[in-house]
């Protein structure tokens, strides 16, 4: 006991200097509202509405007016799904609104469905609504029956994934975890440890890499990605289209993973992550030990801080509340130039990062959503 007291003045020493280092570049947060339900997953509308889900009420909810001095939490919910079941790292998950929003209102999420019995069983739903007015309605399960860990609040509630967004090609992409069976990331016939590739109506594209003619809503023809453990979030280069995805490791070996359609990531029964170097795996671009869980991820695009902030890559982790940076030499996918993991340091666990239309960067943790402004010293 006393070696580990005499350790703690030195981590508390260091830790400081993380949050001095991440305050001398001028960037800080300021809350957008604080006092929140555990919002997961945000998404702009191009009218600058931010939409964001409740983890364990099965509320979206919207705030309108963010960058104003004055945000306003709209006080009833744009729509309830459920039962949800917030067991583990169970709820209300994903969210991603349509690229043509605007007109005609289609709002998606994958949330965890709370099963009453033989005939409604606890299962994963990708679900779509439309929204007009900031009122939800019509709500349509596109992929429904997906799995899930145990059919109950206990067992195995982890590793669901769940992140939703649309790609540059105009389709939907979802990520599901393995549900803690490491050997259903291998199997074609599971939805389990992949991530999916769907159009709109949540049918299988024809040129998914593994689309089976005759078996069209079989879990191989939805497959865009295998081999993954827990793919928390994913993005797209918004020059060169390609996907980029954080992985949850086990006791090691957290991963940036660089996604290409068919590809093997190399997750299976033998639970070793990381670097594999083996020809039919594909290997992580960064890997941390010990684990810091990453969570969500974007590319920034703005203008709002210098050059060198702009076009880089940007995903934040749960264990330390750091914001990490990668810089990638341009149009080369692969080679990165500099990793910054101290960007910025948070007092809480972060959950999700995205790109306001106002040029800042937005996160979340399990009490609010803040803004990261620039400030020159």
């Amino acid at each position: 006991m006393q070696t580990k007291y005499r350790i703690l003045p030195i981590i508390l020493v260091v830790y400081l200097l993380l949050i001095k280092a991440s305050f001398a570049t001028g960037f800080r947060a300021e809350p957008v509202l604080t006092g929140l339900a555990f919002p997961v997953s945000m998404a702009f509308s191009k009218d600058g509405r931010l939409f964001f889900t409740e983890r364990c009420t099965g509320n979206i909810r919207v705030i309108e007016g963010v960058s104003s001095s004055r945000p306003e939490l709209k006080p009833d919910a744009v729509y309830q799904f459920g039962p949800v079941s917030c067991y583990f790292e169970r709820g209300l998950l994903g969210l991603a609104l349509d690229p043509q929003f605007d007109k005609n209102g289609f709002l998606y999420v994958y949330y965890s469905h709370k099963g009453s019995g033989p005939n409604d069983l606890y299962r994963h739903r990708l679900m779509r609504i439309t929204v007009k007015d900031n009122k939800g309605s019509n709500s349509r399960a596109i992929l429904d029956n997906l799995p899930i860990g145990s059919q109950r609040d206990g067992g195995r509630g982890n590793h669901n994934g769940g992140n939703i967004a649309f790609g540059p090609d105009g389709k939907l992409y979802l990520t599901i975890g393995d549900l803690a069976e490491s050997e259903q990331s291998q199997d074609m016939k599971s939805f389990a440890g992949k991530i999916l590739r769907l159009n709109r109506d949540g049918s299988a594209p024809r040129d998914n890499p593994f689309y089976e003619p005759s078996k069209p809503a079989s879990p191989k023809s939805y497959i865009y990605a295998y081999g993954l453990r827990n793919s928390f979030d994913f993005t797209f280069n918004p020059v060169t289209g390609v996907m980029y995805a954080t992985e949850n490791g086990p006791e090691s070996n957290d991963e940036l993973n660089m996604i290409n359609r068919g590809k093997n990531y190399g997750w299976d029964k033998d639970e070793v992550s990381g670097k594999r170097n083996m020809t039919y795996f594909e290997d992580p671009l960064l890997v941390y030990t010990p684990t810091i869980a990453p969570t969500g991820i974007t590319f920034y695009r703005g203008t709002r801080y210098p050059a060198e902030y702009r076009s880089n890559l940007y995903f934040a982790d749960w264990n330390n509340g750091h914001i990490h940076r990668v810089t990638f030499k341009e149009r080369e996918e692969k080679k990165i130039l500099q990793v910054d993991d101290n960007f910025y340091v948070h007092q809480e666990g972060i959950v999700d990062i995205i790109e306001g239309p106002d040029g800042y960067l937005y996160f979340s943790d399990p009490k609010g959503i803040y803004r990261i402004v620039y400030e020159k010293d």
